[in-house]
Protein backbone atom coordinates (compact mmCIF):
# COMPACT_ATOMS: atom_id res chain seq x y z
CA UNK A 1 0.00 0.00 0.00
CA UNK A 2 2.76 2.37 0.96
CA UNK A 3 4.71 1.48 -2.19
CA UNK A 4 1.70 2.37 -4.38
CA UNK A 5 1.22 5.65 -2.53
CA UNK A 6 4.93 6.46 -2.93
CA UNK A 7 4.80 5.73 -6.69
CA UNK A 8 1.72 7.91 -7.14
CA UNK A 9 3.50 10.69 -5.25
CA UNK A 10 6.55 10.44 -7.52
CA UNK A 11 4.36 10.54 -10.62
CA UNK A 12 2.49 13.55 -9.27
CA UNK A 13 5.75 15.40 -8.57
CA UNK A 14 7.08 14.48 -12.03
CA UNK A 15 3.91 15.75 -13.69
CA UNK A 16 4.05 18.93 -11.63
CA UNK A 17 7.72 19.55 -12.48
CA UNK A 18 7.09 18.82 -16.16
CA UNK A 19 4.16 21.22 -16.22
CA UNK A 20 6.23 23.88 -14.45
CA UNK A 21 9.06 23.42 -16.99
CA UNK A 22 6.66 23.70 -19.95
CA UNK A 23 5.02 26.81 -18.49
CA UNK A 24 8.43 28.36 -17.88
CA UNK A 25 9.50 27.52 -21.42
CA UNK A 26 6.30 29.06 -22.71
CA UNK A 27 6.87 32.23 -20.68
CA UNK A 28 10.34 32.55 -22.24
CA UNK A 29 9.56 31.50 -25.82
CA UNK A 30 6.34 33.44 -26.42
CA UNK A 31 7.80 36.90 -25.59
CA UNK A 32 10.98 35.94 -27.51
CA UNK A 33 8.93 34.86 -30.52
CA UNK A 34 6.82 38.03 -30.53
CA UNK A 35 9.77 40.28 -29.79
CA UNK A 36 11.86 38.90 -32.65
CA UNK A 37 8.96 39.28 -35.09
CA UNK A 38 8.46 42.91 -34.05
CA UNK A 39 12.16 43.80 -34.10
CA UNK A 40 12.81 42.12 -37.46
CA UNK A 41 9.45 43.24 -38.86
CA UNK A 42 9.00 39.90 -40.55
CA UNK A 43 6.97 36.72 -40.36
CA UNK A 44 9.77 34.69 -41.97
CA UNK A 45 12.12 33.17 -39.39
CA UNK A 46 14.75 32.62 -42.07
CA UNK A 47 15.72 36.27 -41.70
CA UNK A 48 17.43 35.15 -38.47
CA UNK A 49 19.47 32.54 -40.34
CA UNK A 50 20.67 34.96 -43.01
CA UNK A 51 20.11 38.39 -41.46
CA UNK A 52 18.72 41.13 -43.65
CA UNK A 53 21.10 44.07 -43.44
CA UNK A 54 18.84 47.12 -43.33
CA UNK A 55 21.00 49.65 -45.16
CA UNK A 56 20.22 52.16 -47.87
CA UNK A 57 22.32 50.26 -50.42
CA UNK A 58 20.02 47.23 -50.33
CA UNK A 59 16.88 49.33 -50.15
CA UNK A 60 15.45 48.58 -46.73
CA UNK A 61 16.52 51.67 -44.80
CA UNK A 62 14.98 54.15 -47.22
CA UNK A 63 11.61 52.56 -47.74
CA UNK A 64 11.67 49.63 -50.14
CA UNK A 65 8.05 49.01 -51.07
CA UNK A 66 6.79 45.62 -52.19
CA UNK A 67 5.79 47.00 -55.59
CA UNK A 68 7.68 49.67 -57.56
CA UNK A 69 5.90 52.90 -58.44
CA UNK A 70 4.25 53.13 -61.86
CA UNK A 71 7.11 55.26 -63.27
CA UNK A 72 9.87 53.30 -61.51
CA UNK A 73 12.07 50.71 -63.16
CA UNK A 74 13.53 48.77 -60.26
CA UNK A 75 16.70 46.70 -60.64
CA UNK A 76 18.12 44.26 -58.09
CA UNK A 77 21.88 43.85 -58.50
CA UNK A 78 23.19 40.53 -57.13
CA UNK A 79 26.96 40.52 -56.84
CA UNK A 80 30.04 41.17 -54.74
CA UNK A 81 32.32 44.13 -54.18
CA UNK A 82 32.09 45.32 -57.80
CA UNK A 83 28.59 46.56 -56.97
CA UNK A 84 29.74 48.72 -54.05
CA UNK A 85 33.38 49.72 -54.66
CA UNK A 86 33.90 53.44 -55.35
CA UNK A 87 30.20 54.25 -54.80
CA UNK A 88 29.18 52.05 -57.71
CA UNK A 89 25.46 51.91 -56.92
CA UNK A 90 24.56 55.65 -57.15
CA UNK A 91 26.92 56.11 -60.10
CA UNK A 92 25.37 53.18 -62.00
CA UNK A 93 21.86 54.37 -61.17
CA UNK A 94 22.66 57.84 -62.52
CA UNK A 95 24.09 56.44 -65.77
CA UNK A 96 20.94 54.40 -66.39
CA UNK A 97 18.67 57.34 -65.60
CA UNK A 98 20.57 59.55 -68.06
CA UNK A 99 20.15 57.04 -70.89
CA UNK A 100 17.58 57.72 -73.62
CA UNK A 101 16.19 54.20 -73.10
CA UNK A 102 14.67 55.20 -69.76
CA UNK A 103 14.56 59.00 -69.98
CA UNK A 104 12.47 59.07 -73.15
CA UNK A 105 9.93 56.71 -71.60
CA UNK A 106 9.56 58.72 -68.42
CA UNK A 107 10.95 55.87 -66.32
CA UNK A 108 12.96 56.48 -63.16
CA UNK A 109 15.55 53.76 -62.52
CA UNK A 110 16.20 52.63 -58.97
CA UNK A 111 19.09 50.22 -58.37
CA UNK A 112 19.08 48.04 -55.24
CA UNK A 113 22.58 46.63 -54.74
CA UNK A 114 23.30 43.55 -52.61
CA UNK A 115 27.04 43.81 -53.15
CA UNK A 116 29.29 42.86 -50.24
CA UNK A 117 33.04 42.26 -50.61
CA UNK A 118 33.95 38.54 -50.74
CA UNK A 119 30.33 37.36 -51.07
CA UNK A 120 29.90 34.48 -53.51
CA UNK A 121 27.12 33.03 -55.66
CA UNK A 122 25.69 31.25 -52.59
CA UNK A 123 25.17 34.60 -50.89
CA UNK A 124 23.31 36.06 -53.84
CA UNK A 125 21.03 33.02 -53.99
CA UNK A 126 20.27 33.31 -50.27
CA UNK A 127 19.71 37.08 -50.43
CA UNK A 128 17.31 36.76 -53.33
CA UNK A 129 15.40 33.92 -51.66
CA UNK A 130 15.13 35.33 -48.17
CA UNK A 131 15.68 39.10 -48.24
CA UNK A 132 13.59 39.91 -51.28
CA UNK A 133 10.76 37.40 -51.13
CA UNK A 134 7.54 39.30 -51.89
CA UNK A 135 9.33 42.27 -53.51
CA UNK A 136 8.86 42.93 -57.22
CA UNK A 137 11.69 43.93 -59.55
CA UNK A 138 11.67 44.84 -63.22
CA UNK A 139 15.05 43.17 -63.67
CA UNK A 140 17.53 41.18 -61.57
CA UNK A 141 21.23 41.26 -62.48
CA UNK A 142 23.56 38.37 -61.64
CA UNK A 143 27.24 39.29 -61.71
CA UNK A 144 29.67 36.84 -60.09
CA UNK A 145 32.87 35.12 -61.09
CA UNK A 146 35.90 36.02 -59.01
CA UNK A 147 34.85 35.48 -55.38
CA UNK A 148 33.85 31.85 -55.98
CA UNK A 149 37.40 31.33 -57.28
CA UNK A 150 38.68 31.54 -53.70
CA UNK A 151 36.78 28.35 -52.82
CA UNK A 152 39.10 26.36 -55.09
CA UNK A 153 42.07 26.90 -52.77
CA UNK A 154 41.44 23.65 -50.90
CA UNK A 155 42.37 20.03 -51.74
CA UNK A 156 39.57 17.97 -53.27
CA UNK A 157 39.21 15.90 -50.10
CA UNK A 158 38.54 19.11 -48.12
CA UNK A 159 36.49 21.03 -50.69
CA UNK A 160 32.70 20.90 -50.22
CA UNK A 161 30.20 21.77 -52.94
CA UNK A 162 28.26 23.98 -50.52
CA UNK A 163 31.56 25.78 -49.70
CA UNK A 164 31.31 24.58 -46.12
CA UNK A 165 35.10 24.24 -46.02
CA UNK A 166 34.81 27.91 -45.02
CA UNK A 167 33.55 28.42 -41.42
CA UNK A 168 31.20 31.12 -42.73
CA UNK A 169 29.51 28.83 -45.22
CA UNK A 170 29.63 25.83 -42.89
CA UNK A 171 27.38 27.73 -40.50
CA UNK A 172 24.88 28.76 -43.15
CA UNK A 173 24.89 25.45 -45.03
CA UNK A 174 24.11 23.61 -41.79
CA UNK A 175 21.32 26.01 -40.87
CA UNK A 176 19.68 25.89 -44.29
CA UNK A 177 19.88 22.10 -44.19
CA UNK A 178 18.19 22.17 -40.76
CA UNK A 179 15.41 24.36 -42.16
CA UNK A 180 14.82 21.97 -45.02
CA UNK A 181 14.56 19.02 -42.61
CA UNK A 182 12.43 20.91 -40.06
CA UNK A 183 9.93 22.92 -42.12
CA UNK A 184 7.46 23.38 -39.24
CA UNK A 185 9.93 24.01 -36.43
CA UNK A 186 11.95 26.45 -38.55
CA UNK A 187 8.91 28.71 -38.81
CA UNK A 188 9.47 29.60 -35.17
CA UNK A 189 11.74 32.58 -34.55
CA UNK A 190 12.67 31.26 -31.10
CA UNK A 191 13.56 27.78 -32.37
CA UNK A 192 15.50 29.21 -35.31
CA UNK A 193 17.47 31.53 -33.05
CA UNK A 194 18.40 28.63 -30.76
CA UNK A 195 19.42 26.54 -33.79
CA UNK A 196 21.60 29.38 -35.07
CA UNK A 197 23.36 29.83 -31.72
CA UNK A 198 23.98 26.08 -31.40
CA UNK A 199 25.36 25.77 -34.94
CA UNK A 200 27.57 28.83 -34.52
CA UNK A 201 29.05 27.38 -31.33
CA UNK A 202 29.63 24.02 -33.04
CA UNK A 203 31.43 25.67 -35.96
CA UNK A 204 33.66 27.78 -33.74
CA UNK A 205 34.61 24.82 -31.55
CA UNK A 206 35.10 22.37 -34.41
CA UNK A 207 38.65 21.07 -34.76
CA UNK A 208 37.94 20.35 -38.42
CA UNK A 209 37.28 24.03 -39.08
CA UNK A 210 40.45 25.08 -37.30
CA UNK A 211 42.45 22.77 -39.56
CA UNK A 212 41.25 24.33 -42.80
CA UNK A 213 43.04 27.14 -44.58
CA UNK A 214 42.45 30.73 -43.44
CA UNK A 215 39.63 32.52 -45.25
CA UNK A 216 40.73 35.38 -47.49
CA UNK A 217 44.29 35.38 -46.12
CA UNK A 218 46.55 34.29 -48.99
CA UNK A 219 49.72 35.30 -47.17
CA UNK A 220 49.12 32.47 -44.69
CA UNK A 221 47.52 29.78 -46.85
CA UNK A 222 49.30 26.45 -47.26
CA UNK A 223 46.76 25.32 -49.87
CA UNK A 224 47.02 28.24 -52.29
CA UNK A 225 48.47 25.96 -55.00
CA UNK A 226 45.24 23.93 -54.96
CA UNK A 227 43.44 26.85 -56.64
CA UNK A 228 44.50 25.62 -60.07
CA UNK A 229 42.26 22.58 -59.69
CA UNK A 230 38.90 24.16 -60.51
CA UNK A 231 36.24 22.51 -58.36
CA UNK A 232 33.61 25.25 -58.23
CA UNK A 233 31.99 24.89 -61.66
CA UNK A 234 29.20 22.51 -60.57
CA UNK A 235 28.33 24.60 -57.49
CA UNK A 236 28.37 27.83 -59.48
CA UNK A 237 26.13 26.28 -62.14
CA UNK A 238 23.70 24.91 -59.56
CA UNK A 239 23.38 28.33 -57.92
CA UNK A 240 22.77 30.05 -61.27
CA UNK A 241 20.10 27.49 -62.16
CA UNK A 242 18.46 27.90 -58.73
CA UNK A 243 18.36 31.67 -59.17
CA UNK A 244 16.74 31.27 -62.57
CA UNK A 245 14.11 28.94 -61.10
CA UNK A 246 13.42 31.42 -58.30
CA UNK A 247 13.18 34.35 -60.71
CA UNK A 248 10.88 32.42 -63.03
CA UNK A 249 8.55 31.58 -60.13
CA UNK A 250 8.42 35.29 -59.25
CA UNK A 251 7.98 36.30 -62.92
CA UNK A 252 11.06 38.51 -62.72
CA UNK A 253 13.57 38.58 -65.62
CA UNK A 254 17.08 37.56 -64.59
CA UNK A 255 19.95 39.07 -66.57
CA UNK A 256 23.00 36.79 -66.53
CA UNK A 257 26.29 38.60 -67.07
CA UNK A 258 29.69 37.09 -67.64
CA UNK A 259 32.40 38.50 -65.38
CA UNK A 260 34.78 41.12 -66.77
CA UNK A 261 38.37 41.15 -65.54
CA UNK A 262 41.83 42.33 -66.55
CA UNK A 263 45.03 40.55 -65.58
CA UNK A 264 48.02 42.13 -67.36
CA UNK A 265 50.42 39.59 -68.92
CA UNK A 266 53.29 41.00 -66.84
CA UNK A 267 51.37 40.89 -63.56
CA UNK A 268 53.41 40.36 -60.41
CA UNK A 269 52.55 41.21 -56.83
CA UNK A 270 55.63 43.45 -56.63
CA UNK A 271 54.57 45.23 -59.80
CA UNK A 272 51.14 45.78 -58.32
CA UNK A 273 52.50 47.14 -55.03
CA UNK A 274 54.86 49.47 -56.90
CA UNK A 275 52.07 50.63 -59.22
CA UNK A 276 53.99 49.60 -62.36
CA UNK A 277 51.15 47.67 -64.06
CA UNK A 278 48.51 48.53 -66.63
CA UNK A 279 45.87 49.66 -64.13
CA UNK A 280 44.39 53.07 -63.31
CA UNK A 281 45.32 52.63 -59.67
CA UNK A 282 43.07 53.98 -56.93
CA UNK A 283 43.08 53.68 -53.11
CA UNK A 284 40.58 50.82 -53.48
CA UNK A 285 42.83 48.75 -55.79
CA UNK A 286 43.26 45.16 -54.53
CA UNK A 287 45.99 42.68 -55.57
CA UNK A 288 44.68 39.55 -57.27
CA UNK A 289 46.41 37.37 -54.66
CA UNK A 290 43.46 38.08 -52.32
CA UNK A 291 41.58 35.49 -54.40
CA UNK A 292 44.48 33.14 -55.16
CA UNK A 293 47.45 32.80 -57.48
CA UNK A 294 46.91 35.05 -60.53
CA UNK A 295 46.78 32.38 -63.24
CA UNK A 296 44.50 30.22 -61.07
CA UNK A 297 42.08 33.11 -60.53
CA UNK A 298 41.93 33.84 -64.26
CA UNK A 299 41.29 30.14 -64.95
CA UNK A 300 38.44 30.02 -62.41
CA UNK A 301 36.77 33.18 -63.74
CA UNK A 302 36.97 31.76 -67.27
CA UNK A 303 35.33 28.52 -66.07
CA UNK A 304 32.53 30.42 -64.31
CA UNK A 305 31.96 32.56 -67.40
CA UNK A 306 31.58 29.42 -69.51
CA UNK A 307 28.97 28.19 -67.01
CA UNK A 308 27.00 31.44 -67.42
CA UNK A 309 27.17 31.20 -71.22
CA UNK A 310 26.10 27.56 -71.15
CA UNK A 311 23.17 28.12 -68.78
CA UNK A 312 21.98 31.16 -70.76
CA UNK A 313 22.09 29.13 -74.00
CA UNK A 314 19.82 26.38 -72.67
CA UNK A 315 17.50 28.54 -70.54
CA UNK A 316 15.61 30.78 -72.99
CA UNK A 317 13.85 32.71 -70.22
CA UNK A 318 17.19 34.19 -69.12
CA UNK A 319 18.40 37.53 -70.42
CA UNK A 320 22.10 37.38 -71.20
CA UNK A 321 24.98 39.72 -71.97
CA UNK A 322 28.62 38.79 -72.40
CA UNK A 323 30.16 41.54 -70.25
CA UNK A 324 33.56 39.85 -70.18
CA UNK A 325 33.87 40.35 -73.93
CA UNK A 326 32.29 43.81 -73.83
CA UNK A 327 34.71 45.58 -71.47
CA UNK A 328 38.22 45.80 -73.00
CA UNK A 329 41.03 44.29 -70.95
CA UNK A 330 42.82 47.55 -70.36
CA UNK A 331 43.86 49.70 -67.43
CA UNK A 332 41.66 52.44 -68.87
CA UNK A 333 38.70 50.45 -67.53
CA UNK A 334 40.13 48.71 -64.44
CA UNK A 335 41.74 49.84 -61.18
CA UNK A 336 42.71 46.22 -60.45
CA UNK A 337 41.77 42.75 -61.68
CA UNK A 338 37.99 43.29 -61.40
CA UNK A 339 37.03 46.76 -60.10
CA UNK A 340 36.29 49.55 -62.55
CA UNK A 341 37.37 53.07 -63.37
CA UNK A 342 34.66 55.58 -64.31
CA UNK A 343 35.17 54.51 -67.93
CA UNK A 344 34.72 50.89 -66.88
CA UNK A 345 31.50 51.67 -65.05
CA UNK A 346 30.24 53.53 -68.10
CA UNK A 347 31.07 50.53 -70.27
CA UNK A 348 29.31 48.20 -67.81
CA UNK A 349 26.22 50.42 -67.84
CA UNK A 350 26.23 50.48 -71.65
CA UNK A 351 26.27 46.67 -71.69
CA UNK A 352 23.37 46.42 -69.27
CA UNK A 353 21.40 48.93 -71.34
CA UNK A 354 22.01 46.87 -74.49
CA UNK A 355 20.79 43.75 -72.72
CA UNK A 356 17.66 45.41 -71.30
CA UNK A 357 16.70 47.39 -74.39
CA UNK A 358 14.44 44.76 -76.06
CA UNK A 359 12.69 44.09 -72.73
CA UNK A 360 12.12 47.79 -71.99
CA UNK A 361 10.99 48.54 -75.54
CA UNK A 362 8.48 45.69 -75.27
CA UNK A 363 6.92 47.51 -72.35
CA UNK A 364 8.41 45.26 -69.64
CA UNK A 365 6.04 42.51 -70.76
CA UNK A 366 8.60 39.89 -71.80
CA UNK A 367 8.62 36.84 -69.49
CA UNK A 368 6.19 38.51 -67.07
Amino acid sequence: MRAGTHSRGRLARLAKNTLAFLLGLLLVCVPLELGLRLVLRSNDARTIVYPRVATAINGFRNGLQRQPAEDEFRILALGGSAFVTRSFQPHFERLLNESPLFRERGLRVRVISTGVPAHMSWDSLWKYRYWYRGYDFDAVLFYHGINDARANCYPREVFRDDYSQFPYYRQYATLFDWMERQPLLSRSFAATLVAKLVVRAQVRLSSEVRETGPYNDPSNDRWLDEGGDIKTEATFERNVEALLDEARARRQPLLLLTYAFHLPPDYTNAGFRERRLDYSFAPESIPVEVWGLPHHVAKAIAAHNEVVRSVAARRPQALFFDMERHIPKSGEYFIDVCHWTDAGRQRFADGVLQALQPYVEAGRSMQR
